[in-house]
């Protein structure tokens, strides 16, 4: 009987990852073995997603991060994306402050444990920051903003709509080559998903290229861990600022001068208006 280990499996593609991903990276990655009533996973959450019938098969790792671990499922939904957390402290917890700003914890003792960084707190920080994932993007897509369709989620691993075909993913923007034409196209979808979201009182936090995907002509919006809300968060206003630099800066790879205090006017305006 195979069991499904997310740090063997990261090994495995590690090992082979000058490969495509796609089809031929499939059958690597693929279970070899299962029981008669299905496979079982070593990650417990994987495991219950499978068992509560979200997806049958695991076909290949999309990602590996210090944060987590991605990899494409098929099943009666299609194919979704598994975001898999790890489950030790990893960097990006550590200095998110300013996104906790106004975050409901109800509870002062988890509070000062995630204060002092002790091994309570920094799981606690992890189960806050794995929520909050899933509940922006549950309440960005009912929105109607362009992010991955939210599925489910179970412990430590998130269960999405998985932004690609069964060649392979969507790639970032900021791995691909535009046409001027194209670039301007995605650069005003950008901003209007960005205006979106300010006007539902969200701002993504790491808005750019880096977290847009380009899915034959359309921006999809990624990565939703340090969201933060307007009427709760005081740093809301320098963050959305920050955001328009980034994604004005990044934009320049495709020749485009964007003046980021204009697109930030931009954004609010559209915020307002709509």
């Amino acid at each position: 009987m195979a069991r499904f280990d997310p740090e063997q499996t990261a090994e495995r593609f590690r090992k082979t990852r000058h490969r495509p991903q796609g089809r031929r990276s499939v059958r690597e990655l693929r279970l070899e073995d299962a029981l008669p009533d299905g496979p079982r996973f070593d990650d417990p959450s994987l495991q219950s997603l499978h068992e509560q019938g979200h997806f049958d098969e695991l076909l290949w790792q999309l990602k590996s991060g210090k944060e987590a671990t991605v990899y494409v499922v098929d099943g009666p939904k299609g194919l979704l994306a598994a975001k898999i957390y790890s489950d030790m402290a990893v960097r990006s917890f550590k200095n998110d402050a300013a996104y906790r700003d106004g975050r409901f914890i109800g509870d002062a003792r988890i509070e000062k444990a995630i204060e002092q960084r002790s091994r309570t707190g920094v799981n606690a920080q992890q189960a806050l920051w794995i929520e909050e994932e899933y509940r922006q993007l549950c309440a960005l897509h009912a929105a109607g903003v362009a992010v991955p369709r939210p599925v489910a989620r179970e412990g430590r691993v998130i269960l999405m709509e998985f932004i690609g075909d069964e060649d392979g993913p969507a790639p970032r923007l900021s791995d691909v080559r535009l046409s001027r034409e194209e670039a301007e196209s995605a650069l005003e979808q950008a901003t209007e998903a960005m205006a979106a979201m300010l006007r539902v009182g969200r701002v993504h936090g790491d808005y750019s290229t880096f977290n847009l995907l380009w899915q034959r002509g359309r921006v999809v919006v990624i990565d939703f861990p340090q969201v933060v809300e307007v009427e709760v968060n005081r740093q809301a206003a320098e963050i959305l600022a920050r955001d328009a630099r980034s994604l004005a800066h990044s934009f320049g790879r495709f020749g485009l001068r964007v003046d980021p205090e204009r697109l930030l006017r931009d954004v609010r305006r559209r915020a307002r208006n709509a």
